[in-house]
């Protein structure tokens, strides 16, 4: 014989509070019933499946259901599932891509790139050499901060950019590596430089929205001058600038010209050229003080040997004319031109020091540049890179299309 045990009944969600239940159905819960009795209710309310309006609406559609691409993590399997069912359909978007931009990479003529590495010297002074080390540590040169300099490394690239600087590159005689051309920069730029297609309809196109202000002509013998260019000599200087890249390394101080061009012996030429107008450039402008100083000295003692030579020239004349003569007033005179001579030449003596010790201080204000890399003429061009052209756009065109075809199919919903 069995007992009946007490029998609890589950709560669901859909039931009301304790605070809400009746006293008699709270006894009626806990009475005793028989095994065989007993409702399945936890069975019943598990199996029972709830069906939302949502689900309702979707009882027609298939067992093939949408997969969602954007719940709360992007679905990597929906992606690759949905570019692999649309693996044909990226054949005429990659194709037409690949073709016209290696079409618009041919239109790009090629061009070469030449570097020139050059280290100038300093005189760091000695209270300061202890702490040259450590500053160079940190990023700071003190060659190059401890002097009165105005123009420091760090303004090369302003002075190779600026118009008088640029301007008298104009006339540098230039020859192509097929020597098909020998002639003036500005004039290869002129009449021998390519350009893409495009640039020139866009120029043209310019040219007739608004054209360019006419001006005289120079001519052959008229120098250019920087402070009226024409619009076709600022066209040239322009070009030029946008050839000519200068940086400084702020903590050794190593100048670094690259020049480009579509030739490469011009390239190497310009380039060449540009670091030795860099060189006399400074080298002018440390020493101008100093070469002042030398050109007033020695003029002074131009002017002392001169009348050195005169005061010379007088005492022999006199000492000459009146060697027989004994009267103190002759020998007077003969004494103060003999002085004359004297301190004549005691000055032009300690000036022609003087000039000796001006030539020093030229010599010392002159940098010693220590050449790193010299221009050599390139045997491969820099650009354009055209395969890496067609990579990146067959890449680009990749994406695109399946971001298109990820919205256009109906399988996918987000």
């Amino acid at each position: 014989m069995k007992f009946p045990r007490l029998y609890r009944k589950k709560k669901t969600k859909a039931e009301t509070k304790p605070a809400d239940v009746n006293p008699t159905e709270a006894k009626e819960e806990f009475m005793p019933r028989e095994e065989s009795e007993q409702p399945d209710t936890a069975k019943d309310e598990t199996s029972t499946p709830v069906i939302s309006d949502s689900d309702e609406e979707r009882v027609g559609e298939p067992a093939a259901a949408t997969v969602p691409v954007l719940s709360e993590k992007i679905s990597i399997n929906a992606i690759f599932g949905c570019i692999w069912h649309n693996k044909w359909k990226y054949i005429l978007p990659l194709v037409i891509t690949g073709a016209v931009v290696s079409w618009l990479a041919l239109c790009i003529p090629r061009y070469y790139k030449v570097t020139v590495m050059l280290a100038p010297e300093y005189n760091v002074p000695t209270n300061i050499g202890g702490f040259s080390g450590f500053a160079s540590s940190l990023g700071i040169n003190v060659g190059s901060s401890s002097g009165s300099d105005a123009i420091v490394p760090m303004f090369y690239p302003d002075l190779i950019s600026s118009t008088d600087f640029i301007v008298p590159l104009f006339d540098i005689p230039i020859t192509t590596k097929d020597g098909k051309y020998k002639g003036t920069y500005a004039d290869y730029l002129k009449t021998k430089q390519k350009a893409p297609w495009w640039t020139v309809e866009m120029n043209k196109l310019k040219n007739r929205i608004a054209p360019p202000p006419k001006s005289e002509p120079r001519g052959e013998a008229d120098p250019v001058n920087p402070f009226a260019l024409t619009f076709e000599e600022d066209a040239i200087m322009r070009a030029i600038k946008a050839s000519i890249n200068c940086t400084v390394d702020k903590k050794t101080d190593v100048i670094t010209i690259t020049t480009t061009a579509q030739d490469p012996l011009v390239a190497a030429l310009i380039a060449d050229t540009v670091r030795q107008r860099l060189q006399d450039f400074i080298i002018q402008y440390r020493t101008v003080k100093a070469r002042r100083d030398l050109e007033h000295v020695e003029k002074l003692c131009e002017k002392a040997h001169s009348s050195y030579l005169q005061k010379q020239h007088d005492y022999a004349t006199f000492v000459d004319a009146n060697q027989d003569l004994v009267l103190e007033s002759f020998k007077s005179k003969e004494r103060d031109l003999e002085d004359e001579m004297q301190l004549a030449f005691n000055t032009y003596s300690q000036l022609l020091t003087q000039v000796q010790t001006a030539k020093g201080k030229v010599q010392e204000r002159t940098p010693a540049f220590t050449v790193l890399q010299n221009a050599s003429v390139p045997v491969k061009h820099a650009g354009p890179q055209r395969v890496l052209m067609v990579l990146e756009s067959l890449i680009l065109a990749f994406i695109i299309s399946t971001i298109v075809f990820i919205t256009r199919d109906k399988r996918v919903r987000w």
